[in-house]
């Protein structure tokens, strides 16, 4: 008897591990705000999803950091407590190499990052990722080129000098504002509104998108269109969620997300014009900085770059990859 129910609790443990639950419920966590290309992007994949699927497979969105700051919903997708993300370069904690994508003036366009990013260099850049992190990244999506916005012109180089300038606390950020004489502030995205109203801070940069579904226009007038760098942004799933899957789950959710990142590339790419003319009728300044202005901003990220091979030296050949493909 004792030898039978033995065998019997192992087949019911053999049972659970092996057959996949016939449907999902999976939270997708973002800082962006509901009308920004990343979280529109994922409301594509959301339908996807739940048409592929029969609505076996639900997707709950919660965007404007409704789940908690960015750091703070990895560990939970790390640990399976909230089923996806949408999150930057902080991954790069976990494997260094991810930090290149964020490099600043390293793509020359949309096109060059776009080839990077969905080609090998792309998928070569997060394959530690399951192993060492429990999560697994299934689509690249686009924050775009970032410029800065501030509450006095930046008519000139000159003018970065000693601005408090808000960066995600990250340390290529930190160097990147370093190299441009800026006071780097770091602090949580959601936090960012309130310390430019209360000018806490002078400035911040991020992609226009941000700037107008964050409705940062409101508090500050003024934007240099720099686009100083571009900011990939992962679609992450704790792993073994997904491996739990059965094979035909497992292939909506794969190809779904293949598929909203085109079309979360296309809108961000549109977007980039779009939000700089809106909030231009809405009383910013936008300054394009001149031939001399770019290459003063571009030699200030010179002893950056040093730094940044200095202290991630395997991701010397993956830049020298990228840069000669512009």
């Amino acid at each position: 008897m004792k030898k039978f129910l033995a065998f019997a609790v192992l087949c019911m443990f053999v049972a659970s591990a092996t057959f996949a639950a016939d449907s999902y419920k999976i939270k997708v966590a973002t800082w962006h705000a509901p009308e920004h290309p990343i979280t529109r992007g994922l409301q594509n994949f959301k339908e996807l999803v739940e048409k592929r699927s029969g609505g076996k497979i639900q997707v709950q969105l919660y965007p404007s950091s409704q789940l908690g700051p960015e750091d703070t919903y990895i560990d939970s997708v790390k640990k399976g407590n909230v089923e996806m993300g949408i999150t930057g370069t902080l991954m790069g904690r976990d494997v260094p190499v991810i930090n290149l994508g964020e490099l600043p003036f390293l793509f020359d366009g949309w096109g060059h990052a776009k080839e990077v990013f969905f080609g090998q260099i792309g998928s070569d850049m997060v394959a530690p990722l399951p192993e060492k992190t429990g999560v697994r990244l299934i689509a690249w999506y686009a924050d775009g080129f970032r410029v800065i916005s501030s509450n006095t012109d930046l008519t000139s180089y000159e003018k970065l000098k000693g601005m408090r300038l808000r960066v995600p606390n990250t340390p290529v950020y930190i160097e990147m504002a370093k190299g441009f004489g800026a006071n780097p502030i770091t602090m949580a995205f959601s936090e960012v509104f309130t310390a430019i109203e209360q000018r806490v801070v002078d400035g911040q940069e991020n992609p226009a998108a941000t700037i107008r579904s964050s409705r940062f226009f409101e508090v500050q007038k003024q934007i240099l269109d720099s686009k100083h760098m571009f900011s990939p942004r992962l679609l992450i799933i704790n792993e073994k969620l997904l491996k739990g899957m059965s094979p035909e789950f497992q292939k909506i959710v794969l190809d779904s997300a293949k598929e909203s990142a085109e079309y979360q590339w296309k809108i961000s790419e549109e977007a980039e014009v779009e939000d700089l003319a809106f909030m231009q009728t809405k009383g910013v300044k936008v300054t394009v900085p001149n031939a001399e202005f770019k290459t003063k901003l571009r030699d200030s990220q010179k002893a950056m770059y040093t730094w940044f091979f200095g202290r991630y030296p395997d991701a010397k050949p993956y830049f020298d990859k990228i840069t000669a493909m512009k």
